[in-house]
């Protein structure tokens, strides 16, 4: 169903971008998911990411789990990578807690990318098939620059790019 707030902008939810990404037409799109997947039909292969596994705990009668709100763990006999207990986030006080340990892995939802030699080559491939798209689509965000960015850096390139380019 469409979803109508600004005139100018219409949003889709629950709908897969590819079912429907014909039908867009003398709009603008921001394009923010894996690259190689919008050109899923070139015949170039996939880009390597890295993913994550979430294990939520609930823990009863644990005031606090951890003494932050993320602790890292890049140890290799820990099996998960950092783990975050959100209520440090607003300072909340409960006489339990949820804690969130994450491991990273190679299947899965797209997260980070593998930034080896193979996969820089191949995302200027890539790029250079986005730089032939239309100049309505417009490739914005970690998954699409196949580059990491920290929150503050995403939030400064999406502003840096539409300045630049709109």
């Amino acid at each position: 169903n469409w979803k109508k707030k600004n005139p100018l902008i219409t949003v889709k939810l629950n709908t897969d971008f590819f079912e429907i990404k014909d039908l867009i037409k003398d709009q603008i799109v921001i394009y923010t998911g894996p690259i190689d997947h919008y050109f899923s039909n070139s015949g170039l292969p996939s880009l390597e990411y890295r993913s994550i596994n979430f294990e939520t705990t609930r823990l009863l009668n644990v005031p606090y789990y951890q003494p932050n709100s993320v602790v890292n763990y890049p140890e290799p006999n820990i099996e998960y990578t950092r783990c975050v207990e959100y209520k440090h986030f607003l300072n909340q006080t409960s006489d339990h807690t949820v804690i969130v340990k994450e491991t990273t892995t190679d299947t899965g939802e797209p997260y980070y990318p593998v930034l080896n030699e193979r996969n820089k080559k191949l995302y200027d491939k890539y790029k250079k098939m986005a730089e032939n798209e239309s100049a309505n689509i417009h490739f914005l965000g970690r998954l699409a620059s196949y580059k990491y960015f920290n929150m503050d850096q995403a939030i400064r390139n999406a502003l840096d790019y539409f300045e630049n380019n709109f």
